[in-house]
C-alpha cells in the first residue's frame, strides 16, 4: 500500500481536487460527492505521495473561487431556468426559494462564506446569490473567505490524521476504525428513520 501510495503523482491529485471543488458550486457536484471526503482524502496521500498541503489548499482554493463564480454567473443569467429545472425543482426548489431572500439580505456575506461548510448549500448558494442579484465584488469576497477557510481546515484535518495515523499502533487503528463505522452506521441509521417517517406530500 505504501508503494502504491508514493507511486501516485501528485499532480494528478492537484488536479482532481481542482476538479471537485470547481463542480461542487458550478455543477451542483456536492449533492453526489461532497468535497471534504476527497480534500481530506488527497490530504492524508500527501505525506506518502508528496503532496505539498500548502500548495493543495491554494489549488483547493482556486478550484472553490472560480467554481462558485460560474455558479453565480449561471444563477445571475438563468436563474428562473435553473429554479424550472427538474432534479433541483424536485430535490430543492422549495428550499432555495426559502433560502433566496436571506441572500438579498444584509446578512448575504456571511451567509456565502458559511455556505463553503454544508454539501447542500455550497451546491446552490452561488446559483442563488447571482438569481438575488447580489453585487459582484460582494460574493466575490465572501466566496473567497469562506473557500480558503473551508480548504484549510479540511487540508489540516486529512494532513495531521495521516500524520497520527503513522505514529500510532495497529491497535490503535482497529478501535478508531471502529468508533468511525459505529457512528457512521448510527448516522445512516437515523437519516434512514428520519426519512421513513416523513410523510410524503400528495
Amino acid at each position: 500500500m505504501e508503494a502504491f501510495l508514493s507511486s501516485i503523482d501528485p499532480w494528478l491529485i492537484y488536479v482532481v481536487v481542482a476538479a471537485l471543488t470547481f463542480g461542487e458550486s458550478a455543477a451542483f457536484l456536492s449533492l453526489v460527492f461532497p468535497g471534504e471526503i476527497g480534500l481530506v482524502a488527497a490530504a492524508a496521500l500527501g505525506a506518502s505521495s508528496g503532496v505539498d498541503p500548502i500548495l493543495l489548499v491554494v489549488v483547493a482554493t482556486v478550484g472553490a473561487v472560480t467554481g462558485g463564480l460560474f455558479g453565480y454567473s449561471i444563477g445571475r443569467r438563468y436563474g428562473d431556468r435553473i429554479l424550472a429545472w427538474g432534479p433541483i425543482s424536485t430535490r430543492l426548489g422549495a428550499k432555495m426559494i426559502e433560502m433566496r431572500p436571506l441572500i438579498a439580505g444584509p446578512e448575504a456575506g456571511a451567509l456565502v462564506a458559511v455556505a463553503r461548510f454544508n454539501q447542500i448549500t455550497r451546491a446552490v448558494v452561488p446559483a442563488l446569490a447571482g438569481m438575488a442579484g447580489m453585487r459582484r465584488i460582494r460574493f466575490v469576497t465572501a466566496n473567497a473567505i469562506g473557500a480558503l477557510l473551508w480548504a484549510g481546515v479540511f487540508t489540516a484535518i486529512g494532513h495531521y490524521a495521516a500524520e497520527w495515523w503513522n505514529s500510532t499502533s495497529g491497535i490503535v487503528h482497529l478501535v478508531a476504525a471502529v468508533a468511525i463505522a459505529s457512528a457512521a452506521g448510527t448516522w445512516l441509521l437515523l437519516r434512514w428513520r428520519r426519512r421513513v417517517s416523513t410523510p410524503v406530500e400528495e
